[in-house]
């Protein structure tokens, strides 16, 4: 989908796999450079979330389709992506979270939410978005672009210490699962832009992460914005389990 929103100069993107620091860094650069947040995994979860309630099935596609339809038009101000409804911990229970890959490989649905994201952008300049196909496909004329990654071992010791009743081998089966489901869906795959910075946090502190962006941004011309700018918005789940 072409990118024509007017506000992609001012959006910084941060793609990356599962695990690898997206979440916590681009909070702490958000905070750092007071930049609007958004988490673009929140729409499919949102979609998710709203399939099994409808009891919809994944090869509905036509039915699938529809729901997106539904979403959008009931929100022409991307306030869906706010609502009570959907509440953190509802939207990372075990059974939104299998389901999430599968929503996200379908074309249309990704269609749907890149204009959701869009739209969102747009009401929200100045605004950091974390995903996986943000700097190629969602807004490939952003002005900074970072691509985080660490080594799979690495990933799953981290999701462990988040969730520490999981178990390692189980985290680490997953997190390879989720990155070839990723690597290799027909529709905007996971892969880093051309133009993108990437920065392996395998060996690096947060803070050390964060320097690197925010030292990129200030080149790129980005800073903190003058006293009395309204609020950044954050639209995330809890830091603790998030999908990082």
């Amino acid at each position: 989908m072409p990118d024509t929103t007017p506000s992609a100069d001012w959006v910084i993107a941060v793609d990356g796999p599962v695990a690898a620091g997206k979440t916590t860094t681009s909070l702490a650069l958000a905070s750092a450079l007071g930049l609007n947040y958004l988490e673009s995994g929140k729409p499919y979860r949102i979609i998710a979330f709203e399939a099994l309630h409808r009891n919809l099935h994944i090869d509905e596609l036509h039915a699938i389709e529809s729901l997106c339809e539904d979403l959008l038009a009931a929100s022409d101000d991307a306030s869906v992506l706010a609502s009570d409804r959907y509440a953190p911990q509802a939207l990372r229970l075990r059974p939104i979270t299998a389901l999430v890959p599968l929503v996200a490989r379908i074309p249309g649905v990704r269609q749907h939410v890149t204009r959701l994201i869009h739209r969102w952008a747009a009401l929200h300049p100045r605004c950091i978005i974390e995903g996986r196909d943000i700097g190629t496909t969602v807004f490939p004329a952003a002005r900074v672009k970072f691509y985080l990654t660490a080594t799979p071992g690495v990933r799953a010791e981290r999701r462990v210490r988040q969730e520490p009743g999981l178990a390692y081998q189980a985290i680490l089966h997953d997190i390879m699962r989720r990155d070839y489901a990723d690597m290799t869906r027909a529709v905007a795959p996971l892969t880093p832009a051309d133009d993108a910075t990437e920065i392996d946090t395998s060996d690096l502190t947060i803070e050390q992460v964060v320097h690197r962006m925010t030292t990129m941004c200030r080149k790129r011309g980005i800073e903190q914005p003058a006293a009395g700018t309204e609020a950044p918005r954050q639209l995330a789940t809890p830091p603790s389990t998030q999908d990082t």
